[in-house]
Protein backbone atom coordinates (compact mmCIF):
# COMPACT_ATOMS: atom_id res chain seq x y z
CA UNK A 1 0.00 0.00 0.00
CA UNK A 2 2.96 2.54 0.82
CA UNK A 3 4.47 1.41 -2.48
CA UNK A 4 1.48 2.55 -4.38
CA UNK A 5 1.13 5.77 -2.81
CA UNK A 6 4.69 6.32 -3.36
CA UNK A 7 4.53 5.62 -6.66
CA UNK A 8 1.43 7.51 -7.34
CA UNK A 9 2.26 10.91 -5.70
CA UNK A 10 5.98 10.87 -7.81
CA UNK A 11 3.47 10.38 -10.84
CA UNK A 12 1.37 13.26 -10.10
CA UNK A 13 4.60 15.28 -8.89
CA UNK A 14 6.01 14.62 -12.35
CA UNK A 15 2.61 15.16 -14.34
CA UNK A 16 3.09 18.85 -12.71
CA UNK A 17 6.01 19.11 -12.92
CA UNK A 18 5.84 18.56 -16.84
CA UNK A 19 3.65 20.93 -16.94
CA UNK A 20 4.85 23.76 -15.68
CA UNK A 21 7.69 23.52 -17.49
CA UNK A 22 5.68 23.93 -21.02
CA UNK A 23 6.48 27.07 -22.46
CA UNK A 24 4.07 28.47 -25.69
CA UNK A 25 5.55 30.53 -28.22
CA UNK A 26 4.13 34.21 -28.63
CA UNK A 27 2.18 35.18 -31.76
CA UNK A 28 0.03 37.75 -33.34
CA UNK A 29 -2.78 37.62 -35.76
CA UNK A 30 -3.77 40.79 -37.67
CA UNK A 31 -6.68 41.33 -39.60
CA UNK A 32 -9.26 43.99 -41.36
CA UNK A 33 -10.51 43.82 -37.44
CA UNK A 34 -7.41 44.14 -36.06
CA UNK A 35 -4.65 42.86 -34.27
CA UNK A 36 -4.59 39.91 -31.56
CA UNK A 37 -2.39 38.45 -29.52
CA UNK A 38 -2.02 34.79 -28.73
CA UNK A 39 -0.18 32.43 -26.47
CA UNK A 40 -0.70 28.79 -27.09
CA UNK A 41 -4.48 29.24 -27.64
CA UNK A 42 -5.12 31.81 -25.13
CA UNK A 43 -6.16 35.21 -26.31
CA UNK A 44 -3.95 38.00 -25.06
CA UNK A 45 -4.36 41.81 -24.57
CA UNK A 46 -1.32 44.36 -25.35
CA UNK A 47 -0.72 44.52 -21.91
CA UNK A 48 -1.00 40.61 -21.17
CA UNK A 49 1.72 40.76 -24.00
CA UNK A 50 3.34 42.48 -21.61
CA UNK A 51 3.22 40.80 -18.24
CA UNK A 52 4.39 37.84 -20.06
CA UNK A 53 7.75 39.64 -21.47
CA UNK A 54 8.23 41.58 -18.10
CA UNK A 55 10.84 39.12 -17.19
CA UNK A 56 13.20 39.80 -20.33
CA UNK A 57 14.51 43.50 -20.58
CA UNK A 58 14.64 43.72 -24.44
CA UNK A 59 11.49 42.25 -25.97
CA UNK A 60 9.69 44.47 -23.36
CA UNK A 61 11.30 47.28 -24.23
CA UNK A 62 10.24 46.84 -27.25
CA UNK A 63 6.84 45.78 -26.91
CA UNK A 64 6.37 49.34 -24.75
CA UNK A 65 7.25 51.27 -27.54
CA UNK A 66 5.00 49.43 -30.14
CA UNK A 67 2.39 49.68 -27.12
CA UNK A 68 2.47 53.52 -27.41
CA UNK A 69 2.48 53.03 -31.60
CA UNK A 70 -0.87 51.58 -30.75
CA UNK A 71 -2.47 53.79 -28.43
CA UNK A 72 -1.87 56.76 -31.03
CA UNK A 73 -3.06 54.94 -33.79
CA UNK A 74 -6.30 54.28 -31.68
CA UNK A 75 -6.98 57.77 -30.93
CA UNK A 76 -6.35 58.61 -34.38
CA UNK A 77 -8.73 56.11 -35.38
CA UNK A 78 -11.35 56.84 -33.58
CA UNK A 79 -11.04 60.62 -33.74
CA UNK A 80 -10.92 60.07 -37.53
CA UNK A 81 -14.49 58.01 -37.65
CA UNK A 82 -15.99 59.96 -35.09
CA UNK A 83 -15.58 62.98 -37.70
CA UNK A 84 -16.34 60.96 -40.50
CA UNK A 85 -19.65 59.35 -39.15
CA UNK A 86 -20.90 62.83 -37.80
CA UNK A 87 -21.81 64.16 -41.30
CA UNK A 88 -22.67 60.83 -42.45
CA UNK A 89 -25.32 60.76 -39.45
CA UNK A 90 -26.55 64.24 -40.22
CA UNK A 91 -27.12 63.96 -43.87
CA UNK A 92 -29.16 60.57 -42.33
CA UNK A 93 -31.52 62.73 -40.07
CA UNK A 94 -32.02 65.31 -42.38
CA UNK A 95 -30.07 67.92 -40.62
CA UNK A 96 -27.37 69.97 -43.08
CA UNK A 97 -23.83 67.71 -42.92
CA UNK A 98 -20.87 69.70 -42.45
CA UNK A 99 -18.50 67.25 -45.77
CA UNK A 100 -15.35 69.31 -44.75
CA UNK A 101 -15.64 67.47 -41.50
CA UNK A 102 -15.50 63.79 -43.24
CA UNK A 103 -12.59 65.12 -45.25
CA UNK A 104 -10.35 66.01 -42.01
CA UNK A 105 -11.54 62.75 -40.55
CA UNK A 106 -10.45 60.82 -43.64
CA UNK A 107 -7.03 62.70 -43.60
CA UNK A 108 -6.68 61.60 -39.55
CA UNK A 109 -7.39 58.03 -40.33
CA UNK A 110 -4.79 58.14 -43.37
CA UNK A 111 -1.88 59.59 -40.90
CA UNK A 112 -3.21 56.74 -38.24
CA UNK A 113 -1.91 53.98 -41.22
CA UNK A 114 1.54 54.20 -40.74
CA UNK A 115 1.74 54.43 -36.85
CA UNK A 116 -0.44 51.61 -37.04
CA UNK A 117 2.30 49.51 -39.64
CA UNK A 118 5.00 50.82 -37.33
CA UNK A 119 3.30 49.24 -34.15
CA UNK A 120 2.90 45.32 -36.05
CA UNK A 121 6.67 45.86 -36.95
CA UNK A 122 7.43 46.57 -33.30
CA UNK A 123 5.34 43.84 -31.48
CA UNK A 124 6.53 41.62 -34.66
CA UNK A 125 9.99 42.66 -33.66
CA UNK A 126 9.32 42.31 -29.83
CA UNK A 127 7.43 38.98 -30.49
CA UNK A 128 10.71 37.37 -32.22
CA UNK A 129 12.96 38.19 -29.26
CA UNK A 130 11.01 36.77 -26.82
CA UNK A 131 9.93 33.56 -28.41
CA UNK A 132 14.10 33.63 -29.18
CA UNK A 133 14.95 33.92 -25.76
CA UNK A 134 11.93 32.15 -24.29
CA UNK A 135 12.98 29.18 -26.13
CA UNK A 136 16.68 29.36 -25.36
CA UNK A 137 19.21 28.38 -22.09
CA UNK A 138 18.59 32.26 -21.78
CA UNK A 139 15.30 31.52 -20.72
CA UNK A 140 16.85 29.99 -16.85
CA UNK A 141 18.44 32.96 -16.48
CA UNK A 142 15.67 35.60 -16.40
CA UNK A 143 14.76 37.93 -13.79
CA UNK A 144 11.71 37.37 -11.33
CA UNK A 145 9.02 39.44 -11.66
CA UNK A 146 6.94 39.88 -8.46
CA UNK A 147 3.57 40.86 -8.47
CA UNK A 148 1.41 42.74 -5.14
CA UNK A 149 -2.51 42.17 -5.84
CA UNK A 150 -5.09 43.38 -3.42
CA UNK A 151 -8.46 41.53 -3.86
CA UNK A 152 -11.58 42.12 -1.63
CA UNK A 153 -10.76 39.73 0.61
CA UNK A 154 -7.12 38.56 0.42
CA UNK A 155 -3.72 40.04 -0.62
CA UNK A 156 -1.90 38.17 -3.46
CA UNK A 157 1.90 37.94 -3.91
CA UNK A 158 3.29 36.33 -7.08
CA UNK A 159 6.27 35.49 -8.03
CA UNK A 160 6.98 35.16 -11.55
CA UNK A 161 10.52 33.25 -12.88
Amino acid sequence: MKKQIFVISILVHLAFTTQAQQTSKLYMVKNFWGTKFYKGDSLLSVNGVLQEMAPFELPYNQMLLAKKDFAAAQVLGAVGGVLIGWPIGTALVGGQPKWYLAGIGAGIIVISLPISANFTKKAKAALASYNQLNGSSAALYRKPVYRLGFHATSVRLTLTF
